[in-house]
């Protein structure tokens, strides 16, 4: 019996399976010190204490911290999730960005960001000081986002309504009432949005605000 059950965990065992585990370690390791510490925590020797884990493997698997941090927060990022199914999205709603579509996008994202601790973390390191690891991380959303945007400048074409505008205001609007009440717990302009009352007049809002300027389009392009 117990020749067997050594068999079994040889073949379940490996420089494979191990790797994969250890980077999983280590990337868990950041998103830990990233939540309980903030990023000035992300040291090296830090890192792998937390991950249990030999400093040296952060390089053998990562290349470098920098590198296993941008990998862990490009897995977590919203707006990175949508870089694999970028081309699928483009296809489907090709000259079509449906307005349900927007509305959902942004109300995914605001849902996304009020509970995911990390990223809220990674966005005040993001605007708080100048670094380069998250001018590239910013500057590949800004890849992405142009996509998506080749979708909808079309439909906005020939009106006074700057989409790209409006999308800049309710994007930022979105980090900054998060962080504002996960910071300090208050309401803003007399809303909560810790509490689910709050949570869907912003919703609601969200929704309203795309539709004004998809019908506002329209009715511009219907009196040319």
């Amino acid at each position: 019996m117990d020749k067997e059950y050594k068999m079994v965990r040889k073949t379940t065992d490996g420089p494979i399976r191990n790797k994969e585990k250890t980077r999983l370690k280590l990337l868990n390791a950041v998103g830990e010190i990233i939540r309980t510490e903030g990023y000035k925590g992300l040291g090296v020797n830090n890192i792998a204490a937390k991950a249990k884990a030999d400093k040296k493997l952060i390089y053998l698997y990562f290349e470098s911290v920098d590198k296993l941090v941008e990998t862990y927060v490009r897995q977590k990022d919203y707006w990175e999730g949508f870089t694999d199914g970028i081309q699928a999205l483009i296809e489907e709603h090709k000259g079509n960005f449906a307005e349900d579509l927007a509305s959902k996008i942004l109300v995914d994202q605001f849902n996304f960001f009020l509970q995911a601790d990390e990223m809220q973390k990674v966005i005040l390191w993001e605007i708080s000081e100048k670094n380069e690891l998250m001018r590239e991380i910013a500057d590949a959303r800004e890849v992405m986002g142009n996509e998506l945007f080749k979708l909808t400048d079309p439909q906005f074409e020939n009106t006074t309504v700057d989409l790209r505008a409006i999308q800049a205001l309710l994007i930022g609007g979105i980090y900054y009432l998060v962080l504002h009440a996960k910071s300090n717990g208050s309401t803003f302009c007399g809303i909560d949005i810790n509490e689910q009352q709050g949570q869907d007049r912003i919703i609601n809002s969200l929704k309203q605000v795309v539709e004004w300027t998809y019908t506002e389009a329209k009715n511009q392009k219907k009196d040319l």
